[in-house]
């Protein structure tokens, strides 16, 4: 399929505006951050909802609220301390899909631990993805700051095994998946724009790799942006060097807007005829035009 990329542009834009609005936020995990003002606290938040950002919507949420609530107004500063009202934060903890209850102990034990060492000013976490030169290099920056956290676990663990559910939350360093996550939490810290919050001076938004979670996955597909079916650290860059050609600074831009079409819009990648029809790509969609012959 040729793309028109001013076609495509112009309906990007569409979504854009319709979804630029704050009472959207409440269907991303980004809404946990949003609460706060402490750049501190914004970053801490941040990393531990990208973590968690798995599964779909509500149980994200389910898990994530009561965390919040618990870790007070002040999450960095609970985590910071770490006093003795964090023993019970740490009983309060849940199972959350692949971490048991004593997975999320070894993590926010780990992460209070990691703040305590670090010093109170911000950004917290933004020299852990610099290689030996001070520079941000992609993948194998990400896979540096995997390493950071997996160590760091390993001295909470001692002479036990890293579970799989902490090896999960954090991603296998050497693993060439797509590392969404981490990608996500990257382009929330360095975009300055709605709705990040660009608190990561030395890393540029076109450096950092596209998040692909499911929906943007259905997403590139349908808009024939690619045919892969699989997906992992190398697509990520192939799909952010797409979106470079539409806005060369900027290529994360529309990220969060398109996997609202997933998740508001309840896009399947399959013909719903009251989906697809009020849908605001469906000039640019392979499954609309192959279902209505447009």
């Amino acid at each position: 399929m040729q793309i028109d990329f001013d076609l495509l542009h112009s309906k990007l834009e569409d979504l854009r505006k319709k979804y630029e609005h704050l009472h959207y936020l409440d269907s991303d995990p980004i809404c946990f951050p949003k609460r706060y003002k402490d750049p501190l606290d914004i970053e801490v938040v941040s990393l531990i909802s990208c973590l968690y950002a798995y599964g779909n919507v509500r149980s994200i949420q389910g898990f994530l609220k009561p965390v919040f609530l618990d870790l007070g107004p002040s999450p960095y500063q609970t985590l910071q301390k770490a006093d003795n009202t964090f023993s019970t934060f740490l009983k309060n903890l849940k199972v959350y899909r692949f971490q048991t209850k004593t997975d999320n102990q070894i993590f926010f034990q780990t992460f209070a631990r990691v703040l305590q060492g670090l010093a109170a000013k911000s950004p917290l976490f933004e020299s852990k993805l610099a290689n030996g030169q001070g520079e941000f290099v992609g993948e194998s920056s990400i896979s540096l700051f995997q390493s950071f956290w997996e160590e760091e676990l390993k001295i909470t663990l001692g002479k036990r095994k890293l579970s799989y559910g902490l090896q999960f939350l954090i991603g296998k360093p050497e693993a060439k998946s797509p590392k969404k996550r981490l990608s996500l939490f990257l382009r929330w810290m360095v975009r300055n724009s709605y709705p990040d919050f660009g608190l990561y001076q030395n890393i540029q938004p076109n450096q950092i790799p596209f998040p692909l979670d499911v929906h943007i996955q259905k997403l590139i597909q349908i808009l024939g942006i690619t045919d892969r079916k699989s997906f992992g650290a190398k697509e990520a860059y192939l799909i952010k060097e797409f979106f470079k050609k539409i806005n060369p600074a900027d290529p994360l831009l529309y990220d969060f807007y398109l996997t609202r079409v997933g998740i508001i819009e309840k896009c399947t990648a399959k013909y719903q005829k009251d989906v697809c029809e009020a849908c605001y790509l469906k000039e640019v969609c392979l499954v609309f035009g192959s279902a209505t012959g447009n």
